[in-house]
């Protein structure tokens, strides 16, 4: 009995909680609407100070949220020491395509900050060609503007010489404003 009592009150919160999230959403379009870049476990701080600290890094977050991809940043064990990062494009739905960002753990925050930079300026890439909606798309995408770094075991890796600029700098940013406000990284 009592456990029904408690499966009841557990029931009647979600029903108000579910009615006062709708009520708020409803209410304040604006609040509905989340951020195109947005940070998991923790990585929504690196982001936030990549974007106080590089003007380009905050321009190109201010380009995603115009455009239809919506990005995922975390953190994570990647497959091979030598990468500091990567993105992978997931399957979207209707007319919303969504990449995620993986950026290395144990990196120092201006290597993971640099990442995320280029990272993001391969989304913008992937974001403004809209026929891009699965790997196949993908892949010929970058075919086409960018250069094959790697075949490995069946997975296609591209660069492209503007993410690499664009990478480049907003390190140089991230440094200039990192010695100026004489923080260390």
């Amino acid at each position: 009995m009592e456990r029904k009592v408690r499966k009841d009150r557990k029931e009647k919160f979600r029903v108000a909680a579910f009615a006062a999230l709708a009520f708020l959403l409803s209410a304040t379009p604006a609040m509905a609407q989340r951020p195109h870049v947005r940070g998991e476990d923790g990585t929504q701080r690196l982001i936030d100070g990549a974007a106080r600290r590089s003007s380009a890094i905050r321009q190109w977050i201010e380009r995603l949220e115009e455009l239809d991809v919506i990005v995922y940043v975390r953190a994570a064990v990647l497959p091979r020491l030598d990468l500091d990062g990567r993105l992978v494009l997931l399957a979207g739905t209707g007319s919303q395509r969504y990449v995620v960002i993986e950026l290395a753990c144990g990196r120092s925050e201006l290597t993971q900050m640099t990442t995320l930079a280029h990272e993001l300026f391969h989304a913008i890439e992937i974001a403004e060609e809209p026929a891009v909606v699965d790997a196949g798309a993908l892949a010929e995408l970058y075919t086409r503007i960018g250069t094959r770094t790697s075949d490995s075991r069946g997975f296609l890796t591209f660069e492209t010489e503007a993410a690499a600029a664009a990478g480049l700098r907003a390190r140089r940013e991230l440094l200039t404003n990192t010695t100026r406000n004489g923080h260390g990284t």
